[in-house]
């Protein structure tokens, strides 16, 4: 009988399921697991700067490939150093595969105080546990006969609950052999489908949409995190209702299509879009993620009798539960049976031209302007990169042009994870337009300067790699200014190390630095930068320092803060926060707590 390696059997499973790019950290105890990468046609390996960014850059390959990230870790430090990235990958229902080269099974048997371990009788396992409640499933290869099954059952699982997964390989397993024609069986990643209950809540969606006058579709993340994106934009054709996003679910339906609205984002919203979802007799929630962020801080007024939830396992209509269901098969089954609606454009709610800002003759670049000026830049194939701050902010009140991804971490909101994520969002963007012959877009990253300067390092493998497309726009704004808006506007804890962004690129010794770093501070300047060849079709990377001043911010973040009340409102005042339309665009809105104050 044909063998192979348990090593080139696990990285041959992780290639099966769409999986082209490893990322990862050498370790003395993954060294020989690596050997076997380079055995798999079409498998390729990317080592990171440090393991946090790359569990960061397989969480952006992740979002944007839809299949699993894939990275790995060394026994003890490095793993434990992945882990806030699994967390964040958990808490947004990400697809990552963490493998992890655990020391030999005599090792562990003897408790053995090899390096990396604790104590004076140490138990190698113990990480293996730290990580358990960061992750859906885990296989510990100890048995070579049971070795396969185990790592198909976590890769299946990774899928079905699109979360983190673990696969621990001690050193000495990692060449003992697997009989080969177990790959010739494909890994299933299908939902286990109870028709029954699937049945009854098809049903059940399908009588309280007929018997809605004014239904809506709110659409957000975990559509994109469970792959249902084709089957919700074929739902949203066939009802022909007006669609609106969540924050996170920005650009899951393209937002030039004719039912579309914007982003609901409760109370904290564009003029009239918190009225027109709200207004809505019937709303279809699609992969809700009702964070805090997510939801103008629980600001939605929607009455649980109002809206059908279609969740990851389960769905409610009108309050009442149907469990053990899927949401990728439940509404490809709805696309297919639901009455087709002809498309009423005059039930899509029209909306009012957008705020007239205060300070739009400035000739500086401000938070009001630089926004609108990035959607006039975007184009379709791009893929938009927020991060966590200012930006994500901004980003969510601009209509992208068609065809634009748009990838953010808000629930979680890990700063510095943009910066180590725009790895593997630019790896798997050439992936995917590559394979489907499209014209390439950009990787385009827009970040705060407090936040890159916990992962810089990333562009070091950025440059490396010579990756083509990524453009990185800073906000120099000197420091955290989300958090001086929350608190402490003048206090040193929020100030960053002062840095001289002109020098990223020859230290890490990009090959024609001159040309590409760009540095503005005035609206005419960043003008003239964004019609440069080099930021419209680049050939490598791109780095723009924005200058911005540092009380100034984004409309939104502003009015969720000052939803707080008389007391918020009067801080971000006194210390001289930039309001740019008045009253922090809550005047007239039924959380307006009015400006006593002023």
């Amino acid at each position: 009988m044909a063998t192979i390696t348990l090593g080139r059997y696990l990285w041959e499973r992780i290639h099966e399921i769409g999986v082209d790019t490893i990322f990862g950290v050498p370790g003395d105890f993954n060294l020989q697991l690596l050997d076997y990468v380079f055995e798999v046609k079409g498998l390729n390996w990317v080592g990171n700067q440090n393991e946090l960014n790359a569990a960061y850059a397989a969480d952006g390959y992740a979002r944007v490939k839809e299949v699993p990230g894939a990275f790995v870790t060394t026994h003890g430090v490095g793993e434990l150093s992945a882990l806030n990235g699994v967390a964040g990958a958990l808490s947004e229902r990400v697809k990552l595969i963490h493998v992890v080269g655990q020391t030999t099974r005599p090792m562990q048997d003897n408790h053995l105080m090899i390096h990396h371990s604790i104590g004076d009788k140490p138990d190698h396992q113990l990480y293996n546990k730290t990580s358990k409640h960061l992750r859906a499933a885990a296989a510990e290869l100890w048995d070579v006969k049971t070795a396969p099954k185990e790592i198909d059952r976590v890769i299946r699982e990774c899928f079905i609950h699109s979360s983190p997964v673990y696969i621990f390989v001690p050193l000495d397993m990692v060449g003992e052999e697997v009989p080969a024609a177990l790959l010739e069986t494909p890994i299933d990643t299908s939902m286990p489908v109870d028709t029954k209950a699937q049945d009854a809540a098809v049903n059940a969606i399908k009588e309280a949409l007929e018997n809605a006058k004014r239904p809506s579709i709110l659409v957000d993340a975990f559509v994109q995190r469970f792959s249902v994106v084709s089957e919700t934009k074929a739902l949203v054709d066939r009802l022909g209702v007006p669609v609106f996003t969540t924050n996170s679910g920005k650009s899951i339906i393209d937002e030039t299509h004719p039912q579309y609205v914007g982003v609901y984002n409760g109370q904290i919203s564009s003029p009239r879009v918190a009225q027109a979802c709200e207004s809505s007799d019937l709303v279809l929630i699609l992969g809700y993620m009702p964070a805090d962020t997510n939801s103008g801080g629980f600001s939605r007024k929607l009455s649980e009798y109002q809206c059908i939830a279609i969740n990851p396992h389960d769905v409610n209509v009108k309050g009442k539960a149907y469990p053990d269901t899927f949401i990728k098969p439940l509404i490809a089954q709805l696309a297919a049976v639901l009455n087709e609606r002809a498309s009423n454009e005059a039930q899509t709610p029209k909306l009012p031209p957008p705020f007239r800002y205060k300070d739009h003759a400035a000739t500086n670049i401000t938070q009001s302007w630089i926004w609108p000026r990035f959607a006039e830049y975007f184009r379709g194939g791009d893929v938009v990169i927020g991060e966590t701050g200012t930006t994500n902010f901004g980003l969510c009140d601009i209509k992208f042009p068609a065809n634009i991804q748009y990838v953010n971490q808000i629930y979680y909101g890990s700063i510095g994870w943009a910066t180590g994520a725009l790895l593997g969002v630019e790896v798997a963007r050439a992936e995917v337009q590559a394979k489907q012959n499209q014209s390439p877009g950009r990787t385009i990253l827009i970040t705060g300067d407090g936040s890159l300067a916990l992962t810089m390092q990333e562009i070091g493998t950025v440059v490396k790699q010579k990756l083509k497309r990524p453009i990185i726009f800073i906000i120099n704004n000197n420091g955290y200014t989300i958090e001086r808006m929350i608190w402490g506007a003048r206090q040193t804890y929020n100030d960053i190390v002062q840095t001289d962004y002109s020098a990223l690129l020859p230290l890490f010794k990009h090959p024609d630095p001159a040309s590409s770093f760009h540095r503005a501070t005035t609206k005419m300047e960043l003008d003239e930068i964004l019609k440069k060849v080099e930021l419209t079709d680049p050939t490598q990377l791109q780095i723009v320092e924005l200058i911005v001043d540092q009380l100034d911010t984004p409309w939104r973040l502003g009015a969720q803060l000052a939803v707080r009340g008389e007391v918020t409102q009067k801080y971000l005042a006194d210390e001289g926060f930039v309001d740019s339309i008045g009253g922090w665009g809550l005047e007239g809105s039924s959380l307006s707590v009015g400006p006593k104050w002023a």
